[in-house]
């Protein structure tokens, strides 16, 4: 079974490729997201946040 801190390192050396690879901002923004979402997923983030 993967544990969070197995999640957590995955997602984190996929940011540091995404960079490297001078990736869309977007695409770091996503990576950056799910991370904030494994180490607080109580907290609102984005992509919830209400239109006008």
């Amino acid at each position: 079974m993967t544990t969070t801190e197995d999640l957590l390192a995955a997602i984190d050396q996929r940011i540091l490729d995404a960079i490297e690879a001078k990736a869309t901002g977007e695409t770091i923004v996503r990576l950056a997201e799910a991370r904030a979402w494994l180490t607080n997923p109580d907290q609102p983030h984005g992509g919830s946040s209400p239109t006008s």
